[in-house]
């Protein structure tokens, strides 16, 4: 008999009374014995950086707005605080990662458009403060084009993926889907959609950000 709920599996084997959980990839076994388990998850943590170079002006910037929103409520309700990064020639933080909507929507408003494209300082900023923090952490980059210094900006982002932060790529327009796919942790967190699109792609990046890992205590 088996049965899981966000990363969480529990199998009763063929010994008599043998029972294994399996919780964010760690497994215990009770071997047929009586044994205690405490299950608890890790905090979580993403920062959505957001293109706000001078060609995200108007429509695209708005669009980008409402996928803000959408991805932090449905993030919220699953567990992870959310912050949010913009960035054009420099990188602004513009939120840390919070609990609760209502502390994103002034930063939201907040968000304005002006130069160009530095992803790199983006992912840096996002690294920095989230390799300061322990369990799961994701930075989700949001453009519509392609960043001033692309093998810069690999380079960065490898550095952030080698501490264990894993990365969603959206993008729009001029974005390249080679360039994403090479940024995401994987091909399946990279996506490009047209315009009219924007804001329900960076919404729905909600659904591809990983179940808070689980802690076994023994």
């Amino acid at each position: 008999m088996s049965g899981s709920s966000r990363g969480i599996e529990i199998v009763r084997q063929q010994e008599q009374g043998a029972l294994s959980i399996t919780v964010g990839g760690e497994s215990v076994s009770s071997q047929g014995q009586p044994f205690d388990v405490q299950l608890s998850k890790q905090q979580s943590y993403v920062y959505l950086a957001i293109d706000c170079s001078g060609s995200m002006n108007g429509y695209k910037l708005e669009q980008a707005k409402q996928g803000i929103v959408d991805f932090a409520t449905d993030a919220l309700k699953n567990g992870y605080s959310v912050g949010l990064i913009g960035f054009a020639s420099d990188a602004r933080l513009v939120c840390e990662p919070v609990g609760n909507i209502q502390a994103l929507l002034h930063g939201i408003k907040s968000l304005r458009i002006g130069g160009s494209t530095n992803m790199v300082k983006a992912i840096k900023m996002a690294h920095s403060n989230l390799k300061r923090l322990e369990g799961t952490r994701v930075i989700v980059m949001a453009t519509d084009g392609m960043p001033d210094n692309s093998a810069a900006t690999l380079k960065t982002a490898l550095q952030a993926k080698e501490d264990g932060i894993d990365f969603i790529a959206i993008g729009t327009d001029d974005a390249n889907q080679e360039f994403l796919g090479k940024l995401a942790t994987k091909q399946g967190l990279a996506v490009k959609v047209s315009s009219d699109m924007f804001a329900q792609a960076i919404a729905s990046a909600s659904s591809l950000l990983p179940s808070p890992r689980g802690i076994v205590k023994r």
